[in-house]
């Protein structure tokens, strides 16, 4: 399984997760050492269904059947001192990077953009997002992606929708949401 990450901090930022990165809904995130703060940012998972290279962009739809919100975790002002590129891929994909929720299949490809992932912080919504204000369509992104990456059943493709990064501080328990449906819930401690 590949968890491949489209960020939203440059152009084109593409980074690669181990499976240790994800922690999924109810565990805890637990306030790592090794960075100055940490932020989250509203994201949406999407589930590779099928074996793909080269995809054309009118039949990525089948590829993808199953999407999930999710909050995609930095770390901000890393102790490591490297250069910029060497930093952004340790900012990304420490483990426990991604707070995943459960997965919601969908009917047609539109509702795969327009779906909207809500983030609460403490019972306060603090961010929303969606492909399609982000200006992504995921059928063009399963295309690019696969030019790439073969991808197989059961590959995530996590995309940062932006907005406002959210400071991570233990006490706080996140809820996110998918279309208004509660998928995720996380203590950070």
């Amino acid at each position: 399984m590949k968890i491949i990450g489209i960020g939203r901090e440059l152009p084109n930022q593409v980074y690669l997760m181990a499976d240790s990165a994800i922690i999924k809904t109810n565990k805890p995130f637990f306030v790592p050492h090794f960075a100055q703060s940490f932020t989250g940012t509203p994201a949406i998972a999407l589930h590779i269904d099928r074996l793909g290279k080269h995809i054309a962009p009118r039949f990525a739809h089948r590829y993808c059947l199953a999407v999930a919100p999710a909050i995609k975790v930095t770390a901000r002002g890393l102790e490591m001192a490297q250069p910029k590129s060497e930093t952004s891929a340790l900012a990304h994909s420490f483990d426990g990077a991604l707070l995943l929720g459960d997965f919601t299949n969908v009917d047609s490809p539109e509702d795969i953009n327009n779906s909207v992932v809500t983030i609460e912080r403490n019972s306060e919504q603090v961010a929303q997002g969606s492909l399609d204000v982000a200006g992504i369509d995921f059928r063009q992104l399963i295309a690019q992606l696969s030019v790439y990456f073969t991808l197989k059943m059961g590959d995530m493709i996590v995309v940062e929708l932006g907005g406002s990064n959210l400071e991570l501080t233990m006490g706080d328990t996140l809820h996110a949401a998918i279309n208004g449906n509660q998928k995720l819930t996380i203590r950070v401690k």
